[in-house]
């Protein structure tokens, strides 16, 4: 059977395994069904913190459709607006949803990796799905009275910065990176951005280079370095020519999504995505 996953890097002030730990608990503890688009909702339906020693909560996201009994409602037989008199006929009680589904994670929160599944059994979430989930839960007022701004990223396919430093003319890059991320930098060059960013009360760093006319940009180590942390922290975005033309690259439209075939009478669905989130993990940026 084929099993795929997404992963989503989760981002507080300050880092501890404690405060993601809580921070998990409180989404859990809203029981809030928020809106990922159009009338899908999501929401986290279980925790399970029995592996907190090793740093890991696992749970269950389910999503489903909500409803709006104030909507119209089609007769597929009289090719019209359904009459009052069969609409009186429908009773759904307004805690039931329909088109559910439920798709497990894994919260490491020694490196802030939430790991989700993907794919699995034809059910399929994607990741900016999984992202509207948290970000929708980490806006609750609550939420931000106790934890602040909550910066969530999508992990991102290395394949797609492979693309941009080989492009045959790179004539612009920007890099995107999100606050807080203090694993990224060198000990000296985090503590001067800290400290302008904090100044500046800003949470996002913005670094763009532009080549000169008719010249292209070269890749150096700083270059693969900021665009190794985009990866986890934000995006890159790029400018260039390829053998077809002109093109325009963003890391953001591809996420990184790893997938395998098990078989079930061998391994379990939960042992193989334990193995996809430990390579996922493990292979981060």
């Amino acid at each position: 059977m084929k099993l795929a996953v997404g992963a989503l890097n989760i981002r507080l002030h300050p880092h501890s395994p404690e405060l993601y730990d809580q921070y998990l608990q409180a989404l859990y503890d809203l029981r809030l069904p928020v809106r990922i688009r159009g009338d899908r909702f999501g929401m986290i339906t279980l925790l399970d913190r029995r592996n907190i020693e090793e740093g890991l909560i696992k749970g269950y996201l389910r999503t489903f459709t909500k409803i709006d009994p104030t909507s119209k409602w089609f007769d597929e037989n009289s090719l019209e607006d359904a009459d009052p008199d069969l609409l009186k006929k429908i009773s759904i009680p307004a805690n039931a949803h329909p088109n559910s589904s439920a798709f497990r994670f894994t919260m490491n929160v020694r490196k802030h990796i939430l790991t989700f599944e993907q794919y699995s059994g034809g059910r399929q979430l994607t990741p900016n799905s999984a992202e509207a989930i948290f970000l929708g839960l980490s806006d609750d007022q609550l939420i931000v009275q106790q934890f602040g701004p909550v910066k969530i990223s999508i992990l991102q396919d290395r394949t797609s910065l492979e693309r941009i430093f080989k492009l045959r003319r790179l004539k612009s890059v920007r890099f995107i990176i999100d606050r807080p991320n203090p694993d990224i930098w060198d000990d000296d060059l985090e503590g001067q951005i800290d400290n302008q960013l904090a100044a500046a009360h800003a949470q996002r760093i913005e670094i763009a280079y532009t080549a000169p006319p008719g010249g292209a940009l070269q890749e150096t180590p700083s270059l693969r370095r900021l665009g190794t942390a985009a990866l986890a922290n934000g995006e890159v975005e790029a400018k260039g020519y390829d053998g077809d033309g002109h093109v325009r690259i963003s890391t953001r439209d591809n996420p990184r999504i790893d997938q395998i075939r098990y078989d079930p009478e061998v391994e379990s669905e939960a042992a193989a995505f334990d193995r996809l989130r430990r390579s996922m993990e493990a292979n981060q940026g």
